[in-house]
């Protein structure tokens, strides 16, 4: 979609007192948003396996405390992430209920409210580093795992920015400044991400000669994905400000950011937390199990991406739904569907060509053979992934954000970890166990969520705010 002039407003399809759209008519709005959000995703996450590639060509010290640095870091700045999604409803329910304005101030309060947590939720991440070693990680994975962490924080900084503008500016259906900012993030991420984890074997490996740059592993990692994040930054900021509006609206009390927001934080904590957590477990059982797990993980957050896009476009869909005064329910039940069958494309490539996969990432005969393992257990996993993902963002447009956190909390924790640790350390199953007990966690909140949207779509929802 081109970028709006100052003061105008885009095309949306509110369809306020009009009939509601026909099922292939919402089934095309999906594709509309979610196919440029997924695609932006995607090249978030493809910026990571690169940076995890580069990595794993170094030492697989650096490749197993580069993922336990990250899984640690996002699962503390995943809380961040869901401040920036509880933008959704606030803005989409406003843009379908004609309120340019309101939708405004709500995008600068959130905007606000997402650096104003960064300082103390990096702060965790570090602290969490110091519960390594007590749980056996080697000392030399775990010093990188912090050096990967300080490369990272001046980037999640910006990526929390980037997250609260990508959010206002898909509630106007403005996909295309996140999708040209992944473009250009990621073209500018391979010889970067190159040159600062391997220093001069990356010139040297492509004929040119050594400039004396040092191979600064993990924390040239770190410091790439900062760099992309301030490119993905700038990339959207620009385009938000076209949507500024001319009139004066009241300002949007910081407290209605974090009431909004906090919970799907939270809920995305409980589970991005229990992978985390998964992640520096495996760290017990060896570097081989940890950097296995981080490719096989990596790759499952790649085909999520895909339910990351629908679920953002459902989210809208929802929203903008309940603002028009509609039903939510075609909206969100269409999404759903479509995100499923999405994911379904990723349960069949990690079943047909896992050792293909794990080749690309690492030459260890030791590490592919545990990721093929754990691929093919992700293949049986990605379908309840991609329904609870996509349920989880139509509740978010509908405004319920608390028992999305609370079937996350059961699930996971309640769920998917005992079974994990039962699995993984009473029984001995190793890495197999672990990730076994997780799918059982998603296909239970996936069961939850979609339960939960076929209820509260029965009758009348307020609007959130």
């Amino acid at each position: 979609m081109a970028k709006a002039p100052l003061g105008s407003r885009p095309r949306v399809d509110s369809r306020r007192n009009e009939e509601p759209p026909s099922a292939l008519e919402e089934l095309g709005a999906l594709a509309r948003l979610s196919v440029p959000i997924s695609l932006a995703q995607l090249g978030l996450i493809t910026m990571s396996l690169v940076d995890t590639a580069a990595i794993g060509r170094v030492s697989v010290d650096d490749l197993a405390g580069a993922g336990i640095g990250r899984s640690i870091g996002f699962g503390t700045v995943i809380v961040g992430f869901g401040v920036a999604s509880g933008l959704e409803p606030l803005a989409s329910q406003a843009v379908g209920a004609g309120e340019h304005g309101k939708a405004w101030q709500g995008y600068r309060t959130n905007l606000r409210a997402t650096l104003g947590i960064w300082p103390p939720l990096m702060l965790a991440a570090f602290l969490l580093t110091f519960a390594l070693s007590p749980l056996g990680v080697d000392p030399a994975v775990v010093t990188r795992a912090r050096l990967y962490l300080v490369g990272q924080t001046p980037g999640y900084a910006a990526a929390l920015a980037y997250a609260s503008t990508r959010t206002f500016l898909q509630t106007h259906g403005n996909t295309t400044p996140a999708l040209v900012g992944s473009v250009l993030a990621n073209v500018l991420n391979v010889p970067v991400v190159n040159l600062l984890v391997r220093g001069d074997a990356a010139l040297e490996a492509v004929g040119l000669r050594g400039l004396g740059l040092p191979a600064l592993g993990a924390l040239g990692g770190g410091l790439a994905f900062s760099l992309g994040s301030f490119v993905l930054l700038a990339c959207v900021v620009v385009s938000a400000r076209a949507y500024r509006p001319t009139e004066s609206s009241p300002r949007v009390p910081l407290s209605t950011a974090y009431r909004l927001g906090l919970p799907v934080g939270l809920q995305m904590a409980a589970e991005v937390g229990v992978f985390s957590l998964v992640a520096l477990l495996t760290g017990v059982l060896g570097a081989d199990v940890a950097s296995a797990h981080n490719i096989a993980l990596g790759m499952a957050s790649l085909t999520f991406m895909g339910a990351v896009g629908v679920s953002g476009a459902t989210s809208v869909r929802v929203g903008l739904a309940i603002g028009a005064g509609r039903s939510p329910r075609r909206a969100g039940a269409m999404g759903i569907a479509f995100g499923a069958s999405v994911m379904s494309l990723g349960a069949v490539a990690f079943a047909t060509v896992p050792r293909l996969i794990a080749r690309a990432f690492t030459d260890d005969e030791g590490v592919i053979a545990i990721a093929v393992d754990l691929l093919r257990i992700a293949a049986l996993f990605q379908v309840f992934d991609g329904v609870q993902a996509v349920a989880a963002g139509a509740l978010r447009g509908a405004g319920d954000m608390r028992v999305p956190f609370l079937a996350n909390v059961v699930a996971h924790w309640l769920v998917g970890f005992p079974s994990s640790m039962l699995l993984g350390f009473v029984l001995h199953q190793g890495a197999r166990g672990l990730w076994w007990g997780l799918t059982a966690g998603l296909v239970f909140v996936s069961v939850l969520l979609a339960a939960r949207f076929a209820a509260i779509t029965r009758g009348t929802i307020v609007r959130a705010g």
